[in-house]
């Protein structure tokens, strides 16, 4: 098969001219524009959507409260305002429309799975929400559910594992919910309808009870059909937090979050001949009481306590519950000679996971040969138990039967006579002392290190087979990660950096090791990066530039006529990344990013087939995302954009290429009063045919929603 790509975007075949070119004539034209001093601009009524950044501190990429401009890092953030005004209601929609990142995305993975630097699925890719981690089951998050509940969003490109531990050379995403705050009392609410018999209803707000008391309570629902038969979705969200603040050295917070979804029941479309047509894709070929549900709660405590005026304590502890389920007949192919639709593999699958833990660290503000310097050093600790139940061993994979592509009957899950049952329990224990730190070397020159050990001790017992011993197995592996970094700032508002970092990343999920993946250490990996970072025209602009090199061996493979799985693979990619924010005039606001990258094997084999040179699957050379806002009249605002996706292959053989597509979004908000907002939206409004998010496997594809309609009403005080 050809490899030649066609891009809708030519001039993305040179990204770093076009990103160049772009900065050069935004800033030549506005700074003849604007002459007068404005240190941020956010455009009324669009509640942060051209907000000016770099200065805002962030969690993802440090722990040390360091704004854009002081890491070596690339770091993208996503405000509240900016999630609302554009209707991304669920996590996914929001992170894809940053810098290189894209949605890969299926039932199995939880919705969740992205691709970013190369590097695809949740096995390089660590979410925390607000700085903590659920370790990941079988390559599966499912929380948060709703963006409802969110401040922000952080997204740390790159190596992160010297933060938050193993899975981290890709991306870091870190979710921050909203909070309560002595002194300040809020209430906002929305209400929504669209097509696909959309619904939704969100309430929240915040205020004081007493002098050191406050509190916070959010919680949203939202149901709709979907565009395939038989694929409902609902989920319920509801996040409450309680603030004890006694006096400025101390505060303590309690939050417990719950979200409970029912998630669509369709694993995606086989395709005939390709392709599949519109009322093709709205078959579902999964059984008639098909079920996807995860159900998460996160309860936490968050202590800071300034200790003295240099040193300040800080400390997460928490219980974290996941249970999902999952009955469902899942893979389907096309059979051209009876003109049928072969379904295969009713898997039922359940995760009860549990997680406490606790992480704290020393904030310590000092001087060292006389100059500035900010250490954060700590320490955490995670038991997770899981009990993982399936029917693998009752039947389910010889499941299938064949029906016609249209007019179908589905039947319904045999839970009956092949039972899921409980395959095997594992107890894992991870711990890690961590550091991170900044000096000032001079006035204009930083130099940030940090340092991560992690270990994890891990214990499985398989009871699916009478508790056999010999299938039961512990084992453990553990890492030490680090970055070094030098910020070079010839003004205050801009910076120049360069750094290394390194990252581990599990072979597989660490808390569902199989017996066959025992023996395997973690895959390492290392980054190189350059970049530039700047605000001008007065802080009516931003932009962002860097260049990345990233190296993973020890990626599990098998050679040529070898029998015997070894971890001798290794990965590579490199690229640039663009972004872009804009503010022309009080009334007109500009979002732009662009990524493009190069990912390869470099070592790697399938099937007895050298792969060495091909692009790993679910990974665009090409990404990028567009928006802007403008209002033409006093409250009446129009928003739109959209996002490019390169085309990606389906397979590591590069044998099944999915298109490259780009969706339009747009809307109007009308502001009909100070606290009223009314908004029409419209989502995919090309109705893109080739709007693919990913494959299920590889002739199996997963489409996105076709064109559709909102009407939204949103209320604050």
């Amino acid at each position: 098969m050809s490899r030649t790509r066609k891009s809708r975007f030519p001039t993305l075949r040179n990204p770093l001219r076009t990103a160049i070119s772009l900065a050069a004539l935004s800033i030549s034209t506005l700074a003849a524009a604007q002459q007068n001093t404005i240190e941020e601009i956010v455009v009324v009524g669009q509640g942060g959507v051209g907000s000016i950044r770099l200065t805002e501190q962030n969690g993802a990429g440090s722990r040390l409260g360091l704004s854009g401009l002081d890491l070596p890092a690339s770091v993208d953030i996503i405000s509240r305002e900016e999630i609302a005004t554009k209707g991304d209601y669920g996590a996914l929609e929001a992170v894809t429309r940053t810098t290189g990142i894209s949605a890969s995305a299926s039932p199995g993975n939880g919705g969740t799975s992205i691709s970013s630097r190369g590097f695809n699925g949740h096995g390089s890719t660590v979410y925390t929400y607000g700085g903590t981690r659920l370790y990941i089951v079988a390559g599966t998050v499912t929380f948060p559910a709703d963006t409802w509940t969110l401040e922000r969003v952080e997204v740390l490109r790159g190596a992160g594992s010297v933060i938050n531990g193993v899975g981290a050379l890709g991306t870091t995403i870190n979710y921050v919910p909203k909070s309560p705050v002595l002194g300040d009392s809020e209430f906002e609410s929305a209400v929504a309808m669209g097509s696909f018999d959309m619904k939704r209803i969100a309430l929240g707000g915040g205020n004081q009870i007493s002098e050191d008391w406050a509190f916070r309570l959010d919680g949203s629902y939202q149901e709709e059909e979907g565009y395939a038969d038989r694929a409902d979705e609902a989920r319920e969200v509801l996040a409450g937090s309680l603030l004890y603040q006694p006096s400025a050295d101390l505060s303590v917070r309690f939050s417990v979050d719950f979200a409970d979804v029912d998630a669509a029941a369709f694993w995606g479309t086989p395709l005939i001949d390709g392709k599949a047509s519109d009322s093709h894709r709205q078959n579902n070929y999964n059984f008639a009481d098909g079920k996807v549900n995860y159900e998460d709660m996160w309860s936490r405590m968050h202590v800071e306590w300034r200790l003295a005026d240099n040193i300040t304590f800080r400390n997460d502890t928490y219980i974290l519950d996941a249970s999902r389920e999952w009955q469902n007949l899942e893979e389907y192919s096309y059979d051209a000679v009876n003109n049928q639709v072969d379904r295969a593999y009713y898997l039922g699958i359940i995760h009860e996971e549990k997680q406490i833990g606790s992480r704290f660290d020393f904030l310590i503000d000092t001087e060292l040969a006389g100059r500035a310097n900010s250490l954060s050093i700590g320490a955490e600790v995670n038991d997770i138990e899981l009990d993982y139940l399936n029917n693998f061993s009752t039947g389910g994979f010889g499941v299938s039967d064949s029906v016609p592509v249209f007019g179908f009957e589905p039947g319904v899950i045999p839970i009956a006579t092949i039972p899921t049952i409980l395959d095997y329990q594992t107890d894992t224990l991870q711990a890690a002392i961590f550091v991170d730190n900044v000096l000032q070397l001079s006035d204009q020159l930083s130099l940030v290190l940090g340092g991560r050990y992690d270990s994890i001790d891990f214990d499985r017992y398989d009871l699916a087979i009478g508790g056999n011993p010999a299938s039961s197995f512990d084992t453990d592996f553990s890492e030490f990660t680090w970055r070094a970094g030098l910020v070079y700032q010839p003004t205050e508002e801009m910076s120049i950096y360069a750094q290394a970092s390194t990252a581990a990343d599990p072979v597989t999920s660490p808390i569902s090791i199989s017996n066959s993946n025992k023996d395997f250490d973690l895959a390492t990996g290392r980054q190189y990066e350059i970049g530039l970072k700047q605000q001008l025209l007065q802080g009516r602009a931003e932009y962002t530039l860097a260049y990345f090199d990233i190296e993973k061996e020890d990626i599990l493979t098998r050679l040529p006529a070898s029998v015997i799985t070894e971890q001798i693979g290794q990965q590579s990619s490199d690229g640039i990344e663009f972004t872009l924010r804009v503010n022309p005039t009080d009334s007109l606001s500009i979002d732009f990013n662009v990524a493009s990258i190069n990912a390869e094997f470099d070592d790697f084999y399938s099937g007895g087939v050298s792969l060495a040179g091909n692009t790993p699957r679910n990974v665009p050379e090409q990404t990028m995302n567009l928006w802007l806002n403008w209002s033409p009249i006093n409250n009446v605002q129009v928003g739109g954009g959209f996002r490019y996706v390169d085309s990606r292959f389906a397979d590591d053989g590069n044998s099944e290429e999915m298109p490259d597509y780009t969706v339009f979004d747009a809307s109007v908000n009308w502001m009909a009063t100070e606290k009223l907002t009314v908004t029409l939206r419209a989502r995919n409004l090309t109705n893109e045919d080739d709007y693919v998010l990913a494959p299920y496997v590889p002739n199996q594809w997963i489409f996105g929603d076709p064109r559709a309609y909102e009407l939204s009403f949103r209320f604050s005080l």
